[in-house]
């Protein structure tokens, strides 16, 4: 799959753009605060149907605009697609060849884009939640009915706690923890089922990147991901979270928060034995957190059938320029269209060439919003 071309109407600081890509490496350059990431922004939005920022419609609008629109042409599975995302106040509007449709999820995954970030290295060296955050996003691309569930979790577990502060409904409490149980086990089940297909391509990315997978080890950890993998079953462990909830009330009405279920779960990253959040080197934590950007690319393309686009904002941050080597023959040999970002002509290294093969390329340097092709 690959992005062919992009109408942008105030989107951000861009006014209007139409740009044509390269099926292979496009190069977006200039000073900071003039549109680079901007541009890498809409191309994920029109993939992913999100900002990588977690920008509203109404943050995505140029200042003053009353909406924002972002139109490209695409080419999956051998046709070519038409889609639009349009932002108004409080909301986005999604099309697909001209045609509504009712959320992102009725996008099909024509396009799909992994974006890795300078935040991105929070995987490895941040709070539990960004670490969730992650899995539950692959899952997602996967499996549009996680996002779903995981947004009736998070109300059925603040219905509950309304109940036990007092504030609804005594009677309903059973009925707000079985459905608990119910969505729980899914969730779990479904990090595991995650976790197994992402541990099998990380090892040879930890190596291409300079780390020994031997030394490396990445496990899903806390109590409902421990009886997830315990149990098996969904059934049971259904069974095994509803007791849980019960036990918890005393505790959950004194604390105010739900002390069980796959919210506590936690994405364990080691390095020789050792966290690598507390004892890694800024290096091997950005290596790390790349490596599972990679495995997360490398199972989206077993499930599509194609190779997701690659969205990369500033990968020299946090790389030396030997990382950033690796980061490159990795990428240009699964033959994915790559975007990078970087903040001056000298972008670290990267060029239309890795080793003897040549990858197309195409790059653009921007001014205020303004892009303009460069050789």
């Amino acid at each position: 799959m690959h992005l062919e071309w992009l109408r942008l109407k105030d989107f951000r600081n861009i006014s209007e753009a139409h740009l044509t890509f390269s099926p292979g490496l496009n190069r977006i350059v200039g000073a900071n605060g003039q549109g680079k990431s901007n541009l890498l922004e809409a191309v994920a939005l029109l993939a992913n149907g999100r900002s990588y920022r977690k920008a509203s419609a109404a943050v995505m609008r140029r200042w003053d605009q009353p909406w924002f629109r972002v139109h490209g042409v695409a080419r999956a599975g051998g046709m070519r697609r038409t889609l639009d995302v349009i932002g108004e106040s409080g909301r986005q509007v999604f099309r697909l060849d001209d045609k509504p449709v009712e959320s992102v999820s009725g996008m099909e995954r024509i396009l799909v884009a992994v974006v890795v970030t300078p935040e991105s290295a929070l995987l490895a060296r941040g709070a539990p939640v960004e670490r969730r955050a992650f899995l539950d996003w692959v899952i997602f691309s996967a499996d549009r009915r996680h996002g779903v569930e995981s947004r009736e979790y998070q109300i059925a577990a603040r219905a509950r706690q309304q109940v036990l502060r007092g504030a609804g409904d005594p009677r309903e409490l059973e009925a707000w923890e079985a459905q608990l149980a119910r969505l729980g086990a899914r969730i779990g089940q479904r990090r595991q089922w995650a976790m197994g297909h992402l541990a099998r391509g990380l090892p040879d990315h930890l190596e291409q990147l300079g780390l020994d997978p031997d030394v490396c080890v990445v496990a899903l950890v806390g109590e409902s991901a421990d009886t997830c993998a315990r149990e098996g079953e969904v059934e049971r462990v259904e069974a095994v979270l509803r007791e849980a909830f019960m036990r918890a009330r005393a505790r959950d009405r004194e604390t105010g928060q739900t002390g069980v279920g796959p919210q506590r779960d936690d994405l364990e990253l080691r390095l020789s034995g050792h966290l690598v959040a507390r004892y890694g080197s800024r290096g091997q934590q950005q290596r790390f957190a790349l490596a599972l950007k990679l495995a997360e690319a490398g199972w989206l393309e077993e499930i599509i059938g194609e190779a997701p686009l690659m969205v990369l904002d500033d990968p020299a941050a946090e790389l030396d320029p030997e990382g950033a080597r690796a980061l490159m023959r990795v990428l240009f040999g699964r033959g994915r269209q790559v975007f990078v970002a970087a903040p001056v002509e000298d972008d670290g290294g990267w060029s239309g060439g890795v080793g003897d093969a040549v990858v197309e390329a195409v790059g653009f340097s921007v001014t205020e919003g303004v892009f303009t092709k460069v050789v």
